[in-house]
């Protein structure tokens, strides 16, 4: 048995993989620690060398893969360097800030339609935030490093350099006055039927509280939207991004800075139209018009890596989920270097934390489970994400009743399973209760459920098949032993899986040819919802047994696409038979009867439809908030925002006077100091029960 005090530094240790960190890893006495724990994912830190070339980078990973660390480690290197500065944007939060604001439209007779005036102002108010940001990072960098005694022995004084700088962060947000009164031709798409609008005199207003739009309109009395390339050239009249480029770079450099460096942080979570404006308005242009001066290090989610003006052949990309990593060198090697990586993150956390202690010590040890097979087991359960391992190992750490005895091979998996259901199960099995934008966007997630129960199902019958089945690969197995964990679907029906991987239900573990020599792509079932579902997960990683054709699912995928999606004009109404998905989705064929956009939807489910009417729903974002308290009590919101990836001022709006958590009293407020502690009320537990019953309705 250990020590609280070791039971103590074991959850820093697991906070340490499990928490989101938007600043540098501290330790309690508040040094930076980011060296002493980083462990590259590739080793002798090859994609931190990489990172360090001057050179765009792009990390693609989903939630909890490293990417915000990689980006926290090559900040820290590039901070004892001279002659090189690394800006930090945190995307996703300035986008919601943005989003959260009170934007106003001063005159609406501008030719844009309502949506685009205030995507107009959106975009505005958004970039105007990147610009103070960066402002406020290359003062941090400049002023809080060694770069400040360089001042005086380059012919420009501290004072200077900020006045110069201030003054250039001023003129950027200035209108462009020769241009604001040209005419503006916004020009005319069949596809998206835009109309033209001339003679537009339209001018910004822009301050710290509020971005406001303003214009006349002399000619066309049809008000159409715009799409982004249109959007870009219209807020080009109003921050002259490129002037502020060359201005920037010849500051800099009298300090001087021979490369800065933009790292984006959470980048995919705002909407692809945002993503395109920014990225052609603000990315764009300093990548690639700088002469490699500007230099962007950018953390994305796989799938959403939407960059339209980044030539992605000059870019060097690393995906950080371990098949799409490993399997670049050899897709055989891929776990096997993946099992490497978990060993090298372990053993580096403990010999940090437990400078003097054995791996044995915590874990139950023995010739039949070594401790090599311990790191196969976290392999497994995370599917190699340090976050999913830092919580698993947490939660193990609570089952040990801290560390009175030690980690088992039983515990693991119990662990494993209890995550599944705390973090990762909820996202399609209360679909009902949370608030989506749209009626598409719930029985999308309904659907999606409906997919994973028949997936379960088939991983069920298959477990008694091969227990079954006299064929001599399967001879080892009983009805209680087979190994069912794995599906195979062909290379074409791999995007329609991708939101189940996307939220760890499901993850990618090779690519094969399947006994027909046909390109397959095969996953594996979350090692803890096996566990809830008695599916025996598989310890041998055969390759042959893999590719048997009693886990391709095929046929199963193709079932659902038929009961869960339907083609429909959204003009007259017309449906099509799902097969000819093809031809109007992805060449773009109208509609045979009235030549309207056929769209590929989700099929409306009215018994469904009625569960949702009735019940009472929070926005996505309220629902992570509560579902975190339900396991976590007295979290402030930064404690909040390191359990679920986000800002606290994120937090701030799911948690504040106007969020439904606050409405429907789901949530309790208590301060303690000068600190807000919130906590889940007895209402809050009844509504994530499905037992919650609205007073107002009472």
């Amino acid at each position: 048995m250990l020590s609280n005090t070791f039971s103590d530094t074991f959850l820093e240790l697991t906070d340490s993989l499990s928490k989101y960190r938007r600043a540098e890893l501290k330790s309690s006495t508040g040094a930076n620690i980011i060296e002493d724990l980083y462990v590259d994912p590739l080793g002798k830190d090859l994609i931190l060398k990489s990172m360090m070339k001057n050179n765009t980078t792009l990390l693609l990973g989903r939630k909890g893969t490293g990417k915000s660390t990689i980006i926290n480690r090559f900040q820290h290197e590039v901070r004892k360097t001279k002659d090189k500065l690394s800006l930090y944007v945190d995307v996703k939060a300035l986008f919601e800030q943005t989003k959260k604001s009170d934007l106003s439209i001063q005159n609406v007779d501008i030719g844009l339609s309502n949506q685009s005036k205030e995507k107009l102002n959106l975009y505005a108010f958004f970039i105007e935030k990147i610009i103070n940001e960066l402002k406020k990072e290359i003062k941090k960098g400049v002023f809080q490093n060694k770069l400040v005694s360089f001042f005086s022995s380059n012919g420009i004084t501290k004072e200077e350099f900020e006045l110069e700088l201030n003054q250039l962060f001023e003129s950027v947000k200035k209108p462009l006055y020769r241009d604001t009164t040209a005419s503006q031709q916004i020009s005319q798409s069949t596809s998206s039927k835009q109309n033209t609008a001339k003679n537009n005199t339209i001018g910004f207003k822009l301050s710290n509280d509020s971005a406001n739009l303003s214009g006349q309109m002399a000619e066309s009395n049809q008000c159409e939207d715009i799409d982004s390339n249109e959007m870009v050239k219209v807020l080009s009249r109003f921050f002259d991004i490129i002037g502020f480029m060359d201005d920037l770079k010849a500051l800099l450099q009298r300090i001087p800075i021979n490369n800065v460096f933009i790292c984006l942080d959470d980048m995919s979570e705002i909407d692809k139209d945002s993503m395109e404006v920014f990225t052609d308005f603000i990315v764009g242009p300093l990548n690639n018009l700088s002469d490699e001066y500007f230099k962007f290090k950018i953390s994305l989610y796989p799938g959403r890596d939407f960059l339209p003006s980044i030539d992605r052949q000059k870019v060097k990309t690393y995906p950080l989920d371990y098949y799409d990593l490993y399997s670049l060198g050899s897709v055989d090697k891929a776990e096997e270097s993946a099992i490497k990586y978990t060993k090298r993150l372990i053993e580096a956390r403990f010999d940090y934390y437990f400078k003097n202690k054995k791996l044995s010590e915590f874990f139950d040890v023995s010739s039949s489970f070594s401790m090599g097979d311990f790191y196969k087991l976290l392999f497994q359960v995370s599917s190699n994400v340090p976050r999913i391992m830092g919580k698993i190992l947490e939660i193990a750490l609570q089952k040990t009743n801290s560390l009175e005895k030690k980690i088992t091979k039983r515990i693991i998996q119990e662990s494993a399973r209890q995550h599944y259901k705390n973090d990762i199960e909820y996202i399609l099995t209360k679909s009902e209760y949370i608030e989506y934008k749209s009626y598409d966007e719930s029985f999308e997630q309904y659907h999606l459920l409906e997919l994973l129960k028949r997936i379960i199902e088939k991983a069920n019958a298959n477990k008694r098949q091969i227990g079954a089945s006299p064929a001599k690969i399967f001879e080892a197995y009983t009805t209680n032993t087979a190994p069912s964990n794995y599906l195979h679907v062909s290379e074409g029906m791999e995007e329609v899986l991708k939101t189940l991987e996307f939220n760890f239900f499901i993850t990618k573990y090779s690519q094969q040819k399947d006994k027909d020599g046909e390109n397959i792509s095969i996953f594996s079932l979350n090692y803890g919802l096996c566990m809830d579902h008695n599916i025996i997960f598989d310890d041998k990683s055969d390759r042959k047994f893999r590719i048997e054709r009693v886990f391709d699912y095929n046929k199963v995928i193709a079932d659902w696409m038929k009961s869960s999606k339907e083609l429909i004009c959204s003009k007259c109404g017309e449906v099509y038979d799902i097969e000819k998905k093809a031809i109007f989705i992805e060449h773009n064929f109208p509609c045979q009867k009235c030549q309207g956009e056929v769209l590929l939807r989700p099929i409306i489910n009215h018994e469904h439809k009625e569960i949702i009417e009735r019940n009472v729903q929070i926005p996505p974002k309220e629902y992570e908030v509560l579902n975190t308290l339900k396991n976590k009590p007295d979290l402030t919101a930064t404690d909040l925002g390191d359990e679920l990836d986000r800002s606290y001022q994120s937090i701030g709006y799911s948690t504040g006077k106007s969020s439904k958590l606050t409405n429907f009293e789901l949530i309790k407020r208590a301060k303690k100091g000068k600190r807000p502690y919130f906590s889940i009320s007895d209402d809050g537990k009844l509504f994530l029960n499905g037992e919650y019953k609205n007073k107002t309705d009472t």
